[in-house]
């Protein structure tokens, strides 16, 4: 997966209007909503949390932690063989 693949899987999983920052890290890329200024003002920024885009393709939603601690913790489970996050992308389907 290429990061304009990720960010497109990303803008259309989030579907805002706001730029998204993507922070590369060894297993994909960190998003992040860029808010803006009057919604930052409004508090939204509090508690906003990050998503990661595995280079494999599944998006994992994330606790607002800082993006750095967030890669690292994500970073340290997948060296141990898991996904750390909710599953976000693809859907996980139901079960029987």
């Amino acid at each position: 997966m290429t990061e304009d693949e990720a960010l497109t899987l990303i803008s259309g999983l989030l579907r805002t209007e706001n730029p998204i920052v993507l922070r590369e890290f060894e297993f994909g890329w960190l998003a992040r909503e860029r808010l803006s200024e009057q919604e930052r003002a409004s508090g939204m920024h509090v508690g906003q949390g990050s998503y990661i885009i595995d280079r494999s393709g599944v998006i994992t939603a994330h606790t607002s932690l800082p993006p750095r601690r967030v890669m690292e913790e994500y970073a340290q489970a997948r060296r141990e063989g898991r996904i750390k996050g909710r599953q976000v992308w693809p859907e996980a389907g139901p079960t029987a």
